[in-house]
């Protein structure tokens, strides 16, 4: 059975030092449903073996038009969880499908590689596009990268705009809008969204 249209979270373990509360993004998420915007499932994951198991029994029973938003760790091409497991983007693709949806990259770096491996990746998966940064970002911190605030304005602009993510004609036009506007708003950050209408 396909689940809700949704932002489906895989969130790595950020281990930021001696926290007693790790930190999460999901008070982001929490907003953004408290404000009737996005239904969303967020899962917990330390390993590539529990990122395939999400993958594969959760993820991909998501209807089109749903974000993938793998929130953990990067660097270029890659994502990374616990005790320094990382996984590349190709790998990656080779698991999911996201016919009609957006996969968001929150880790730093991981979109700092040739274009035609991100190109590669949206024709793989069959999304309508990836998104995420060239640099490395901060969370919260206006002064470094301030990527909570650029997520955020994301999700809900595609929400609140009416982005219908698998139709074409429309969300091509208007993602492109979207990511201009953010480039513009957060040019630290090294925003970028790929579609697989650009060339």
């Amino acid at each position: 059975m396909k689940l809700h249209k949704r932002i489906y979270c895989i969130e790595g373990h950020w281990d930021y030092g001696d926290r007693e509360v790790e930190p999460s993004v999901e008070p982001v998420l929490q907003l953004l449903h408290g404000m009737g915007q996005w239904e969303y499932a967020r899962r917990d994951c330390a390993t590539v073996k529990e990122l395939d198991y999400f993958l594969q029994r959760e993820w991909n029973r998501c209807r089109e038009g749903s974000i993938l938003y793998i929130a953990s760790h990067g660097e270029p091409g890659m994502v990374q969880f616990s005790d320094g497991e990382k996984q590349g983007i190709e790998t990656l693709a080779d698991k999911i499908d996201c016919t009609g949806c957006l996969i968001h990259f929150g880790g730093c770096d991981v979109l700092a590689i040739d274009k035609s491996r991100v190109r590669d990746l949206v024709t793989k998966t069959g999304s309508v596009g990836v998104s995420g940064y060239e640099k490395e970002v901060g969370w919260a911190d206006v002064a470094n990268s301030p990527a909570l605030a650029l997520e955020l304005l994301l999700f809900s602009s595609i929400s609140t705009q009416g982005i219908n993510l698998p139709d074409g004609r429309s969300a091509r036009r208007k993602l492109t809008k979207l990511a201009e506007q953010l480039q513009s708003k957060f040019p630290e950050c090294g925003f970028q969204l790929h579609t697989k209408w650009d060339s």
